[in-house]
């Protein structure tokens, strides 16, 4: 069974915060299908010890989050946390569409002729859309975006979601700071760097 796809499984303000995503990208025309919407703990361990584990282990975790098996070639790390804002329902994956509406992971893509890689034009119009893209990491992940409404680690863990009511104790801490800037050269090296080339 694949991860989730389905939005519905998201929290609603990271729902609002994909329904303007979409508008925006398609003002923008560029198209974009989900890849990965909620997660389970065991879906995450799983997709954590790919690339770190010996694929026996890997795929042993995979079945038992009803996930297909992997090969030899596919055991590469393909995420960065043990511990996600999928999990929570605050995080999405994307994979933007080309001209012929097949998925594509390629950095320099321009399918809308504006000059601009898609990529780097979906995660600016992501971040004003309200959500934290995941191309602003130090770790980048160019497809992650989530919105955590300010709310830290703990907060999530002990079952607070953004939109709800502050503790008595104050305001949540945590919030994102500022994007930096970059350049789209240093956009285009740490993307390549993700997705390493396949024969």
């Amino acid at each position: 069974m694949p991860l989730s796809r389905d939005p519905q499984r998201l929290e609603p303000s990271v729902r609002a915060r994909l329904q303007a995503l979409r508008r925006l990208a398609s003002q923008r025309g560029l198209s974009f299908i989900l890849t990965s919407t909620l997660r389970t703990a065991p879906e995450q361990e799983a997709l954590y010890a790919q690339g770190r584990r010996p694929l026996q282990e890997v795929n042993a975790l995979r079945a038992r989050a009803g996930l297909e098996p992997i090969t030899e070639a596919e055991n590469r790390i393909v995420t960065w946390t043990k511990v996600s804002m999928h999990q929570f329902g605050l995080a999405f994956d994307v994979a933007l569409l080309d001209e012929g509406g097949r998925p594509h992971w390629e950095l320099a893509k321009d399918t809308n002729g504006n000059g601009r890689p898609d990529y780097l034009e979906l995660g600016e119009l992501g971040e004003a859309a309200g959500l934290q893209w995941g191309g602003r990491f130090s770790s980048p992940d160019y497809c992650h975006f989530q919105y955590t409404g300010g709310l830290s680690l703990q907060e999530l863990l002990q079952g607070r979601r953004p939109g709800e009511p502050s503790p008595a104790e104050g305001p949540p801490q945590g919030a994102a700071p500022e994007p930096r800037a970059r350049t789209i050269t240093h956009f285009i090296r740490r993307f390549l760097a993700c997705f390493p080339l396949r024969p």
